[in-house]
């Protein structure tokens, strides 16, 4: 779609009103046959700037609307998703997910659909973002594009926004609607041979919240400082992480507090010979890991995808293990109150500034951010990534010189025993593709000990 094309219509950008979205959950429920039926929708905006070579290359945005329709018959499940909206698709989309939901094999674990449910109304929905026009996003990223170009470096940057509307509905009663947005900017500056690179970014609900001038001054800062970055041993080095490297580690956190897994005796937080170890000291007594639907500029939807309401939890407080999540299904085995897991994940900080925590350390290393994370062993919550986009040797408590990239084998569990020092919380972009993610709000940590185990060649 093109930038003209996008513009078109606001009712697109916001999505479906409560109003429009229940009544078209009506017609669907109307029209099941089913034991049970669920209906969930998604509707609403999305837009994008793209830039490469210091220019932008392609704007544009879609609308769109979409149904997902779930039909059980006893234990038996079936799903069917479309975007068409008239009489005679959504008739089909209906029967199709019934025809293939008697053919399916029979889920164990499924439970009935929920009745009517409590929810909380946390916000999320800012006019900043939803209404937010190509040239808004074209007058953000041009001066990062001449800054750019002016430190004889080369850009290259996303802008991923987003604003609409989510619901649910079952056949026993429950609705539920939330209205929302998301935005994510990222820029990427190297030299012209491709030898230094530089990154930087923001995320947020809110469009004003994004620092478009800081993105800017921070990438080409990096790629300027790492330019013929210097050898480095691979080992265990005492390190300043940027909030960045934080929030794309404790991305990860968000599904390991499974009730399930601890339970099974697959999880870090299992206890050997049985049971979890909720109500342990496990990490450092400063770190403190929760969740909240309504936490500023990091709102979430205050519905799980099968209608339980989310609210405010603490999993880790004061390093001691507070809680676990479990679905429907293995807290009804349990004998316990299900859980959602969390949909965002807000860490605790402190008052020390990346620059007190270089200070602090004779000999370490500072990282901007990592690429390609992958699990090692969800026993220890070990994982495996490089380092990217600005890595660099601590002497003496200064920023000595520009070192090559490591690949890192790090136990996340340990690496929250060691926290030494943290940094005021932040909301980063935490994902690996640049697009709006899970809200991530985390600070600066410096650790006792981060494992690089080999030198990477990467840029």
């Amino acid at each position: 779609m093109s930038a003209q094309q996008e513009d078109r219509g606001e009712a697109g950008r916001t999505g479906l009103s409560r109003d429009d979205v229940r009544v078209l959950c009506d017609r669907v429920l109307d029209l099941s046959q089913a034991d049970h039926a669920r209906v969930s929708v998604n509707s609403g905006w999305r837009g994008f700037t793209r830039t490469a070579t210091n220019r932008i290359t392609s704007a544009g945005g879609s609308s769109d609307v979409t149904v997902r329709v779930t039909s059980v018959f006893g234990r038996r499940i079936a799903s069917v998703t479309t975007n068409q909206l008239d009489d005679t698709a959504l008739t089909r989309a209906v029967r199709d997910s019934e025809t293939l939901a008697r053919l399916a094999p029979e889920d164990p674990e499924y439970l009935p659909e929920l009745g009517p449910q409590e929810y909380s109304e946390p916000g999320g929905f800012y006019a900043s973002t939803g209404q937010l026009t190509p040239e808004a996003r074209a007058n953000a990223v041009a001066p990062a594009l001449e800054a750019a170009r002016a430190a004889g470096t080369v850009a290259a940057g996303y802008i991923d926004a987003r604003a609409g509307s989510r619901a649910l509905a079952t056949s026993g009663g429950l609705f539920g609607f939330h209205p929302s947005t998301g935005v994510a900017s990222t820029l990427t500056a190297r030299t012209p041979d491709g030898g230094s690179s530089g990154w930087a970014g923001d995320e947020a609900n809110d469009w004003d919240r994004i620092a478009s001038d800081r993105i800017a001054a921070d990438a080409v800062r990096k790629c300027n400082a790492w330019r013929e970055p210097t050898a480095l041993e691979p080992g265990v080095y005492e390190t300043v992480l940027e909030p960045t490297a934080v929030g794309m580690l404790m991305l990860r956190m968000r599904t390991a507090f499974s009730a399930r897994t601890a339970d099974e005796g697959r999880s870090a937080f299992s206890r050997p010979g049985g049971g979890t170890l909720v109500g342990e000291q496990l990490f450092d007594s400063r770190v403190t890991i929760r969740s909240d639907p309504a936490a500023p500029d990091a709102e979430t939807s205050p519905f799980s995808g099968d209608g339980l309401p989310t609210r405010a939890d603490t999993w880790v407080e004061n390093g001691v293990l507070r809680g676990l999540f479990s679905s429907r299904f293995w807290a009804d085995r349990q004998g316990v109150e299900p859980k959602p897991a969390a949909a965002n994940v807000i860490m605790s900080g402190g008052d020390a500034s990346v620059e007190d925590m270089i200070r602090s350390i004779r000999r370490g290393v500072l990282i901007t951010r990592f690429w390609y994370i992958r699990p090692l062993n969800p026993r220890t919550l070990s994982y495996t990534g490089i380092t990217r986009d600005g890595t660099f040797l601590i002497e003496n408590g200064r920023v000595a010189r520009p070192v090559n990239n490591f690949r890192f084998n790090q136990s996340l569990v340990e690496l929250l025993e060691g926290v030494e020092m943290l940094g005021t919380p932040t909301r980063v972009a935490a994902g690996e593709n640049s697009s709006v993610g899970v809200p991530i709000v985390v600070p600066a940590l410096k650790v006792r000990a981060f494992n690089l185990s080999s030198v990477s060649e990467a840029i």
